[in-house]
């Protein structure tokens, strides 16, 4: 009855339980079973500060711990003790480093926050992070078009005031937020009624590549995958956003293949894409579906295309075999890609790693410190390309988290560091994927009305 009373009237109780440390601990030459792994890990200088208090961790076990950190040159070298709670011994592990790297990373990611399942997406957000502390923000919800759907955020060099993303069905069209201005251009009266996604901004920030898909979803009744998406059709679309037009090129718009996933080189002199032979029904034949990359001169200057596409080869490689999805170019000739053993959507499948082609020397290898046993999907590069943001369901196999890595320049990554949290349970119990990362080089002012 108290209990009740207390409940009645709103009243909530917080009982504080201090849990006392053992007088007693062994010492152990093994590193402590942390989450996160932050075991070896390299994070950037201004992810450092107060000795590292950012990356806060827990015993993967659940047993009390204690924590201490300092820092010696470029290295942080953190201790934990643990016990279970009235044991009278406890275990202190060895010391495990954390290396702090010179090269500066982005101060901001983005990303949008849905539920991995095509039920529950009335509610969504297209948030930031800052990379410096615990804060988050909200760049723009779906609350502002009646719990439509948002999606497919894109920045121009990573410029927080140049920016675009879609709204589906209430204020349909794609919201180009352009130095303070804003307006939304509704694609679908542009182009015979065509919708655009997957966009990719060219370097001068003249043009923007998207793909124009008819996408479908089928459902699995048995086995581990439980939906698979995929396209019936899809093309390439370039719009002159200064011009206000389409730039015309039929080789990226052709009915007996799939043309899709657009990314711009570097200097913008070529555009890559993905490219599958059609197939007829898609949903009965998916594992048929094998996309190729491709990649097709530009003149940004007179804003046409040069010449015809031509397929990257990609040495070592099944392309009968295996799929091609979101390639991604760091400033360095390094071409980051998701392969998948068919299909266009990789994040529902297992078998999606993350690979690399160094456009300089034509070699193919994969990114093996950074895969897991599942979904690695959407990566983004930083703008001095030595930081990558990849999604990766490794921790349920549901739900997309973010995990960061250093790149050398020559093909090398570190081992990745899961995104921090104040409290590091967050990153489980929080029910949204963290779709589309994109670093951003300052924070971005929120869209509320479009």
């Amino acid at each position: 009855m108290v209990v009740s009373a207390l409940l009645l009237t709103g009243i909530a109780v917080v009982v504080w339980h201090y849990v006392m440390p053992p007088l007693h601990f062994v010492e152990s030459e093994e590193y402590p079973d942390v989450f996160p792994d932050y075991v070896k890990v390299t994070i950037p200088e201004s992810m450092s500060s107060d000795n590292g208090a950012l990356f806060t961790m827990t015993m993967k076990d659940g047993r009390s711990c204690r924590i201490t950190r300092h820092r010696e040159g470029d290295t942080l070298w953190v201790k934990v003790s643990a016990w279970h709670q009235g044991d009278m011994e406890g275990i202190s592990y060895r010391p495990f480093p954390i290396y702090i790297h010179s090269d500066s990373i982005d101060p901001y990611v983005v990303y949008r926050l849905i539920e991995p399942g095509y039920e529950s997406w009335s509610r969504m957000s297209i948030s930031q992070r800052s990379l410096v502390s615990w804060n988050e923000s909200t760049v723009v919800s779906n609350a502002s078009n009646e719990r439509g759907c948002i999606n497919c955020h894109s920045f121009s060099d990573g410029r927080p005031e140049r920016m675009l993303f879609h709204s589906r069905v209430n204020n349909a069209g794609t919201v180009f937020v352009l130095d303070g201005n804003r307006k939304r251009i509704d694609f679908t009266k542009k182009s015979s009624g065509r919708q655009v996604t997957y966009p990719s901004w060219h370097p001068s920030g003249r043009y923007v590549a998207f793909s124009s898909n008819t996408t479908r979803q089928c459902f699995m009744l048995k086995g581990r995958q439980p939906i698979e998406v995929y396209d019936t059709a899809s093309d390439i679309m370039v719009y002159n956003v200064e011009k206000d037009s389409w730039v015309d090129c039929p080789y990226l718009n052709s009915t007996d293949d799939w043309e899709t996933f657009p990314s711009w080189s570097p200097d913008g002199s070529e555009l890559y894409f993905c490219r599958a032979d059609s197939v007829a029904q898609p949903s009965r034949q998916r594992k048929k579906v094998h996309y190729r990359l491709m990649r097709i001169a530009f003149d940004g200057q007179l804003g046409t295309f040069v010449g015809e596409p031509q397929e990257v080869p990609l040495k070592g490689i099944d392309m009968t075999a295996h799929s091609v999805s979101f390639p991604r170019i760091s400033i360095d000739g390094f071409l980051m890609f998701t392969l998948t053993d068919y299909g266009t959507f990789p994040i529902w499948h297992d078998e999606a790693d993350l690979w690399m082609l160094d456009l300089k020397a034509g070699d193919t290898f994969p990114c093996t410190i950074l895969n897991s046993d599942k979904a690695e999907s959407y990566h983004c590069w930083s703008s001095n390309g030595r930081w990558v943001v990849f999604g990766s369901r490794r921790l349920d196999g549901r739900y997309t988290r973010l995990y960061f890595s250093h790149f050398d320049g020559k093909g090398q990554f570190t081992k990745p560091f899961l995104l921090p949290q104040k409290h590091p349970k967050d990153n489980i119990l929080r029910m949204k994927s963290y779709n589309i990362p994109e670093f951003v080089k300052g924070e971005v002012s929120p869209v509320e009305k479009f």
